[in-house]
């Protein structure tokens, strides 16, 4: 809306040839408090004042000797072209009047003046001109906002691109079939993958074999739409290789809270993970004792390591063991199994990186790969990963007697 004073501070030009109509339009203008108003009785002049001034309403005669008011209609169109055209023409003639108006003039007063219609018709067109005026240059003041704006996207997107670059390897979408729709870095040349088995798959068929239970739990967080961070999953590539791959991601919603996909980051973590010379002369160790050893997530209830002795009592390869279910192996249900673990580590909340004291052992019946069953004796203990801040569970088995 506009403030009266806005109305009252407007410019008017007022053009007519006769000295008695320019003093009677200047007096009834500055009665209603208009405070800016010019006068030429020149119809040569009114272009030039025009350019320099802008007025915000010009009152034109049409009947002027020399130069008439169409006349000064066609200059005015070509100082504006495609602007609007602030002019309210004053005619005692009927038939110009639709000329006028067709000619680009936005309203008229006849001769001779009536006072109250000349005020009201100057007032709308005054209002409609500011409004119009304002809307222009909000439009501008929007569109260089738009621009700027989007230059800081731009921007944005630039250093956030850089960002996932140096902290991560690839960057990914997938849309809210689980399609991937965007990726972006070298994952392609590590999973052994041509661009397009990605793009607009939900599971590649990636070369190698991918850990089953791993990759059901991401799954499950994007079929939960939940947020994960730094979630490590692993696959046995067909060299006898372990590749190891660590992603992050966010489920994405549109303005109504629709859900739309997901979008994160990955890394490849396989060189981070290589044992140095240390854990491989321990790992050596574990895999030349005569007594079985499995390593349990306590959060997942998966195996994240077992020895070749392992291995070898229960009849199945490293991969194919870290794969299996605890239950398959006869080591009762994961739920079961939990309870047992909180159990012992209630009992030693203390502990640290130390092991807590081992529960009593107890012979079982194992189940082997081929099915047959083994008879095994079992010590459990509880270990607190700190570096982690999360606990494992490790089975020490030997077959029983």
């Amino acid at each position: 809306m506009l403030e009266i004073a806005e109305i009252l501070n407007a410019k008017i030009l007022i053009v007519d040839d006769q000295k008695a109509n320019v003093t009677l339009l200047e007096q009834i203008l500055r009665n209603a408090g208009y405070l800016r108003v010019t006068s030429t009785m020149d119809p040569h002049t009114v272009c030039a004042l025009y350019a320099e001034h802008r007025y915000d309403l010009i009152l034109l005669d049409l009947q002027m000797p020399e130069m008439d008011g169409f006349q000064v209609m066609e200059g005015l169109k070509e100082i504006d072209p495609d602007g609007y055209m602030p002019v309210l023409v004053i005619t005692a003639q009927p038939n110009h009047k639709l000329r006028a108006l067709q000619m680009g003039a936005k309203d008229f007063v006849a001769k001779p003046f009536d006072i109250v219609e000349v005020q009201t018709r100057i007032h709308n067109m005054l209002e409609v001109r500011l409004l119009y005026r304002k809307l222009d240059n909000y439009n501008k003041v929007l569109e260089q906002t738009v621009l700027e704006r989007t230059v800081e996207l731009r921007e944005s997107e630039a250093r956030f691109k850089s960002f996932t670059e140096l902290s991560s390897d690839w960057y990914w979408e997938q849309d809210s079939l689980g399609n991937f729709t965007k990726v972006s870095g070298p994952v392609f040349e590590m999973l052994g993958l041509e661009a397009d088995e990605l793009m607009g798959a939900g599971k590649p068929a990636a070369i190698g074999r991918w850990n089953a239970a791993e990759r059901d739990m991401l799954h499950a967080n994007i079929a939960d739409r939940r947020p994960f961070l730094d979630f490590v999953y692993s696959r046995s590539n067909t060299d006898g290789s372990t590749q190891y791959l660590q992603v992050s991601g966010e489920p994405m919603f549109d303005s109504s809270s629709r859900f739309t996909g997901y979008r994160g980051i990955g890394m490849e973590l396989t060189d981070r993970r290589r044992p140095d010379s240390e854990q491989l002369r321990l790992r050596k160790v574990l895999d030349v004792i005569d007594q079985g050893v499995c390593v349990i997530d306590r959060s997942t209830m998966r195996m994240l390591d077992v020895n070749d002795t392992a291995c070898r009592l229960l009849g199945y390869d490293r991969a194919a063991l870290l794969a299996a279910d605890v239950a398959e192996l006869g080591l009762d249900s994961s739920v079961d199994l939990a309870k047992k673990f909180d159990a012992m580590i209630t009992a030693d909340p203390e502990q640290s990186t130390l092991l807590a004291p081992a529960q009593t052992a107890q012979t079982i019946q194992l189940m082997r790969q081929d099915g047959s069953a083994m008879r095994s004796t079992i010590t459990w203990h509880a270990m607190h990963e700190a570096d982690q801040d999360h606990w494992v569970m490790i089975a020490v088995m030997s077959a029983a007697s």
